[in-house]
């Protein structure tokens, strides 16, 4: 079975060390990060299972770094802190972190708190399906099956059918894909991402004129059949 990949994001490089050390003795594959800037790019790039998420960090923060990335993924975030007022807690929990875990701490607690949150969530390396089951994803692979052939995407495509994917039967919206794929600079780009939704349905529809797998919600954003 393949490992379970957890990225620690830390600017303390003692204590990255130290969680990767007893991560690995735990079976775990681990990634680090130093800050929330490469926290996002990592996620991005290599979709982790799971991610340990420092509250205060140089460039981005932990809070910044949850709440960008949980608009394009909902995979668990365990906050890691020496703050342990309860309006942090609220704060970290409101920006969409899944639990919390104060500095300094037993690892085997966080060993635990790890594979409680792992059990809620598929592993990365089982593929996802969509679009009626037309739609297969081998993240590991990074390969994509439409309606039982290989279909090749450029990696912006195949970037915006993860989100899409992700959330696949809701709706998803504009800001929120232009974000997630291009950054905040593309945030209002509406004709930017019709043309890469365009090219996507050419590949997964059979008439991309008439879409019935990757449809639109008119002034609101697009939906992937689930």
């Amino acid at each position: 079975m393949e490992k379970r990949t957890i990225l620690v994001v830390d600017d303390d490089q003692n204590l990255r060390d130290l969680i990767r050390i007893n991560l690995e003795y735990e079976g775990f594959k681990v990634l680090t990060a130093t800050n929330g800037v490469e926290c996002i790019t990592t996620v991005r790039e290599h979709r982790p299972d799971m991610i340990l998420l420092d509250l205060m960090m140089p460039e981005m923060d932990g809070l910044e770094a949850c709440r960008r990335i949980r608009q394009f993924s909902q995979l668990p975030i365990l906050m890691l802190t020496a703050k342990v007022q309860s309006n942090d807690i609220i704060t970290g929990l409101d920006h969409g972190a899944d639990d919390y875990l104060a500095k300094p701490f037993d690892v085997d607690e966080l060993a635990a708190r790890i594979r409680a949150l792992l059990r809620r969530v598929p592993p990365s390396y089982r593929p996802l399906t969509a679009g009626k089951g037309e739609i297969t994803i081998d993240q590991q692979a990074r390969e994509v099956m439409v309606r039982g052939e290989l279909i090749d995407l450029t990696p912006t495509e195949y970037h915006l059918l993860i989100i899409l994917a992700e959330k696949a039967g809701a709706v998803v919206d504009h800001e929120t894909l232009l974000r997630a794929v291009w950054g905040q600079e593309f945030s209002r780009d509406n004709d930017y991402l019709k043309v890469y939704i365009w090219h996507l349905r050419r590949k997964l529809e059979q008439d991309p004129r008439k879409p019935r797998l990757l449809l639109t919600e008119w002034g609101v954003g697009y939906r992937l059949m689930a």
